[in-house]
């Protein structure tokens, strides 16, 4: 989690400090002005679809034989996600959940008014490759789903075309269904993410061994925490299906139950791929290291071997440079010379000695 990120859910304590339980404060930051519903009815031959903004005028009213979708893109007018809670007799719970969009997947059945509540996360790439999460909550009742979204995205685009289309079994089955494969759309979404990442560490892989004098650090600590938050995210959802596969659980038919099991394979895949790609980056970070303290031994080696060419030359300078009248070669004609010659026969034997051993 970013630094911006925690800053947002410490002004989020300190906004909700105090309040009872069941108070709906929207948590969140506004995305966009105008919030958007969209109402699907339908059943195996027929489909009624309404897409309209706050404040119009809708017809929430669940119709008998008919499966209700309602989908709200947008979550900060909290007067009109209280007015849509009233309809559907959502407990205060429930209402404080859907608006407080920092927390970690979960599922709470009510028996008293026949419905579950399902938060989860959703994650797309911002400006810049900065990863973003939304939070997706889902109320499943007697033939009705409501959907609430933080902002609009594509991910349910496909599900409405098929119940426009009649396209698969989707129009043939009960709101549970439906759920599933919200669920599953979103489920599936994780698997572009992690495309994402598996492109990256193919490209840090590279630049490691190709780019050998660089050090990568940097990028590698921001994949890790990335993919730290990912799981964080991710993982309690295993707990989440769990809770809707039992048995008691009479909202949801055993035959969706069977198709919730098949997600939440594929749960387990993602956190199980999050984990292996956390541990290859640890090996990462270990060739990086390798990779620095090289470059930083060649380095020192050149500079050990400069200063081993340099200590005669000194020497010799320095004996040269003392002010005595009897020093040898100081009054003849050559002497300058003959010492420039010394000088250099050292250098020249000194770097025929090290290409020999190798050592250059």
């Amino acid at each position: 989690m970013s630094s911006e990120q925690r800053h947002k859910r410490k002004g989020i304590h300190r906004k909700k400090s105090g309040l009872p339980p069941g108070t709906p404060i929207y948590t969140g930051a506004k995305k966009h002005e105008i919030i958007t519903l969209q109402r699907f009815a339908y059943d195996t031959d027929t489909i009624e679809e309404i897409n309209c903004k706050a404040g119009d005028k809708i017809d929430l009213i669940p119709r008998e034989g008919k499966v209700l979708w309602v989908n709200i893109n947008g979550l900060h007018q909290e007067a009109l996600i209280e007015e849509i809670a009233a309809t559907f007799k959502l407990h205060n719970l429930v209402l404080e959940d859907i608006l407080n969009v920092f927390q970690i997947p979960k599922a709470e059945e009510y028996p008293d008014t026949d419905q579950i509540y399902i938060a989860l996360n959703e994650f797309y790439f911002a400006a810049e490759g900065k990863l973003e999460r939304d939070q997706i909550s889902i109320i499943l009742g007697n033939d009705y789903v409501l959907s609430f979204q933080e902002e609009e995205g594509d991910y349910f685009e496909l599900i409405r075309d098929r119940l426009r289309n009649a396209k698969g079994k989707l129009r043939k089955k009960s709101g549970d269904y439906l759920v599933y494969v919200l669920i599953d759309s979103v489920v599936d979404s994780y698997y572009v993410v992690l495309d994402h990442y598996a492109t990256e560490l193919d490209s840090i892989e590279n630049d490691i061994f190709e780019k050998k004098n660089r050090n990568h650090l940097e990028r590698i600590h921001q994949l890790n925490k990335d993919l730290i938050y990912l799981r964080r995210s991710i993982a309690p959802l295993k707990e989440v299906l769990f809770k809707l596969l039992k048995e008691d659980v009479i909202l949801i038919n055993p035959e969706s139950k069977l198709f919730l099991r098949d997600v939440l394979d594929h749960v387990h895949q993602v956190v199980n791929q999050i984990d292996v790609d956390r541990e290859y980056l640890a090996d990462l970070v270990q060739t990086n290291m390798a990779n620095m303290n090289a470059h930083l031994n060649e380095i020192i080696k050149v500079l050990t071997l400069i200063s081993t060419i340099f200590i005669p030359l000194t020497f010799i300078v320095g004996v040269y440079g003392m002010n005595f009248g009897n020093i040898p070669l100081m009054q003849t004609t050559y002497g300058y010379f003959v010492v420039w010659g010394v000088m250099i026969f050292i250098t020249l034997l000194q770097f025929f000695i090290f290409k020999r051993k190798k050592w250059l």
